[in-house]
């Protein structure tokens, strides 16, 4: 592809600009919010984990009582 000048006109220019700009501030806002969405994600991710090791450790309990009666 040849590189040929472009012209565009100033008022264009400085609109260009400012769409740009705004541009790059809604992506870093979308960043900002993707990594909200991670950081919560994780702590869920976390907390499922206790309520799994919570449950296998009631349900290890409840076969060790059931385990005690039959003997």
């Amino acid at each position: 592809m040849e590189n040929v000048p472009i012209y565009v006109k100033v008022d264009q220019y400085k609109e260009l600009l400012q769409v740009l700009k705004t541009v790059d501030t809604k992506l870093n806002n979308v960043n900002k919010t993707i990594e909200i969405i991670n950081s919560l994600k994780a702590k869920e991710d976390d907390e499922i984990r206790k309520w799994n090791e919570n449950l296998e450790d009631i349900h290890s309990r409840l076969q060790r009582i059931r385990e005690a009666f039959h003997e």
